[in-house]
């Protein structure tokens, strides 16, 4: 029997300590997603700074190894697309004076054209000045669009002009601030996204693995105990075992037989006929509390039913108030004795 309890408790010390290295492993893996996480969210604040770094709020973040390359490949990008743009547009400027250049030519060499002396074909071009251009902006909306009048002469005929150049520069700036602002506004609410999906993600693996640590603890807890119950049977004699035993089927043996002629006095009462058990000490109905106080323990009886119901203090005021009849059966009292246990 020794051998088999020693078999047993080796087996529970070894489940339990499978049962540390798995919680330990358990712990390991929550810390390594919580440095994932905080990677992840540190990754999205240098994306935040970085764009309001763009917008011209003064902010220097420092970024990581990974977001700068991240960050460096976005700039290069953005910068390669507004070189592709301002080709364009200069490609586009210079083919407009390139034809405005050739149709003045020609208007020159063409003998109709000095036929009609003071027209504005033989006037030279007029600049125009800051005041007019700034009239045309509170005018029309807009800083010129390349066919406005002056004063002397259609300004048409002499090319885009600086009217023409300001305008297409302010147009560019225009469009870059409506993309820059509509690519911020995307980055943010991709931002504010991904940052409350990380969140609730790491709330929700943070809740199951700490469901988990429980259970292993409580799983743990009880293979404790087992293991420890068992070492204390493994201490314990032979014969110190069986006498508990014997005992344990002793006590019961004794509570039922208890039981059984409660339940007898109890239907003796019932039917009204007089209570007549009277039972030596080894048989008596014995309860663990005063049913007066209910917090002494009871120690005197009845001696007219037997019943042990009474403390030492409650018996003591039952006979001062001459109680005729027992608290629990309503039986006569013939005398009220103490029972040594």
């Amino acid at each position: 029997m020794s051998d088999t309890n020693s078999n047993a408790v080796r087996e529970l010390r070894r489940a339990l300590y499978e049962q540390q290295r798995t919680i330990f492993i358990l712990r390991s893996q929550l810390v390594d997603q919580r440095a994932v996480v905080l990677q992840n969210l540190t990754r999205l604040e240098t994306i935040e700074g970085y764009m309001g770094n763009n917008r011209g709020e003064r902010f220097r973040p420092r970024f990581s190894p990974i977001a700068g390359v991240e960050l460096g490949q976005l700039g290069r990008r953005l910068e390669m697309r507004e070189r592709r743009r301002q080709n364009q547009a200069d490609g586009t400027s210079n083919n407009a004076a390139g034809s405005s250049a050739s149709g003045r030519n020609e208007g020159e060499n063409d003998p109709s054209s000095d036929s009609a002396p003071g027209t504005s074909g033989n006037l030279p071009p007029t600049p125009l000045s800051s005041r007019t251009a700034a009239t045309s902006v509170q005018q029309n909306g807009t800083l010129g669009d390349g066919q406005g009048t002056s004063q002397n002469g259609d300004a048409a005929e002499n090319g885009p002009g600086p009217n023409g150049i300001l305008e297409a520069h302010m147009n560019r700036a225009r469009v870059r601030m409506v993309r820059d602002e509509m690519v911020h506004r995307a980055l943010q609410q991709q931002i504010e996204h991904q940052h409350q999906y990380l969140l609730q993600q790491q709330q929700r693996e943070q809740a199951a693995r700490q469901q988990h640590i429980r259970e292993q603890l409580d799983e743990a807890d009880q293979l404790h105990e087992q293991i420890l119950e068992a070492e204390n049977d493994e201490n314990q004699d032979p014969a110190e075992q069986q006498q508990q035993q014997q005992r344990q089927i002793m006590q019961q043996q004794l509570y039922e037989r208890n039981v059984r002629l409660q339940l007898r006095e109890g239907r003796r009462f019932s039917s009204g006929a007089a209570s007549s058990l009277v039972v030596p000490p080894a048989q008596l109905y014995w309860e663990r509390e005063c049913l007066i106080c209910t917090e002494l323990p009871a120690n005197f009886y009845n001696r007219g039913c037997g019943h042990v119901c009474l403390c030492s203090a409650c018996a003591v005021n039952c006979v001062l108030h001459k109680i005729a009849t027992c608290i629990l059966c309503r039986a006569p009292v013939n005398g009220i004795y103490a029972f040594v246990r």
